[in-house]
């Protein structure tokens, strides 16, 4: 899909990303299909799987996730943004993401190799210190997305997630560009940033590691349907 049209299908409406971060592909592919048919947009093929099976993982997640979904490679490019963006093409993903932490060099070669692949570039804001700023500077680069994210070793080290950040989330919005939220998110903290100028509800473990991740992820499509 060319990026005009993945860029107005995510604009419209609110919509639920799941976090594949799994090592093994099997139980991957299985919750892929699960949540695809729930109704989830985007099928998040998580760093630990792209780590784990690379390309051929990625390939994976898309067959078993079906055309109509958007796959995401969560790369968390930190280098050499060029060369990542190809791999994203070649696995078939339609999102590759970036470290807002590194040098502006790699998230510029990023987008501009993305791009020309009609890859859409999200530039994940994680242990981002001043992340309204560097917003600002990561928007004037390019990016199609940008992902507030709180990861889990400071959920764990602070007792935070990702829907404390509702100021950030306001101002990170107001320049113009899709928000991405993600970290410790489940229904009913969705639910507190109904209000807010989020395009993406990035979910992982409230689906992956319940008992029915089929009903889990239906629940959230339907909230973030009816609001």
């Amino acid at each position: 899909m060319p990026i005009s049209g993945l860029v107005s299908r995510l604009k419209t409406g609110r919509h639920l990303q799941v976090a594949l971060d799994y090592i093994d592909l099997e139980p991957a592919v299985k919750t892929a299909k699960e949540v695809s048919r729930a109704g989830a947009t985007v099928i998040e093929a998580g760093t630990p799987l792209v780590k784990s099976h690379g390309i051929a993982g990625i390939k994976a997640i898309k067959e078993a996730s079906g055309s109509d979904r958007i796959i995401l490679a969560d790369t968390k490019t930190a280098d050499a943004g060029d060369v990542e963006a190809e791999i994203a093409k070649r696995a078939g993903a339609s999102i590759m993401t970036v470290l807002g932490a590194m040098d502006d060099s790699t998230i510029e070669s990023a987008v501009s190799r993305a791009h020309e692949s009609d890859i859409l570039v999200q530039v994940d804001m994680i242990n981002v210190k001043d992340v309204v700023k560097r917003a600002e500077r990561v928007a004037e680069l390019g990016a199609d997305i940008i992902g507030l994210h709180v990861g889990l070793d400071v959920q764990k080290a602070r007792k935070i997630t990702v829907a404390d950040m509702k100021r950030e989330i306001e101002e990170v919005a107001s320049l113009g560009v899709m928000v991405s939220v993600a970290g410790g998110l489940n229904a009913e903290r969705i639910k507190e940033l109904l209000h807010l100028p989020v395009s993406i509800f990035v979910v992982g473990g409230a689906i992956t590691k319940s008992k029915d991740p089929y009903a889990v992820a239906l629940e959230i499509v339907n909230i973030l349907k009816g609001y």
